[in-house]
């Protein structure tokens, strides 16, 4: 008989974070998204690319640097004595 499989000890946290940031970049896609069809039925204009290319700009960012904050806590040992949350 095969043994069972072992997951590592943050793995719920694990799957928990991945959750929320699929959530949060599902959130981002779709408020660009509205801002920009709210924009084409308004009439697009150079101004309106400017501004949704740079807010989708910053939501890139801050999503890809809350991804990587989220894997660094996640491999990132807690203090002597504190253990796993």
């Amino acid at each position: 008989m095969a043994d069972k499989p072992k997951l590592p000890p943050n793995f719920k946290d694990t799957v928990e974070d991945a959750a929320e940031l699929t959530n949060d970049a599902i959130t981002r896609t779709s408020r660009t998204l509205g801002d920009f069809a709210k924009r084409w039925m308004d009439g697009l204009a150079r101004e309106d690319v400017n501004v949704l290319t740079q807010k989708a700009g910053q939501d890139l960012n801050e999503f890809w640097l809350k991804v990587y904050d989220t894997a660094e806590d996640n491999v990132t040992p807690p203090p002597t004595g504190q253990g796993n949350p």
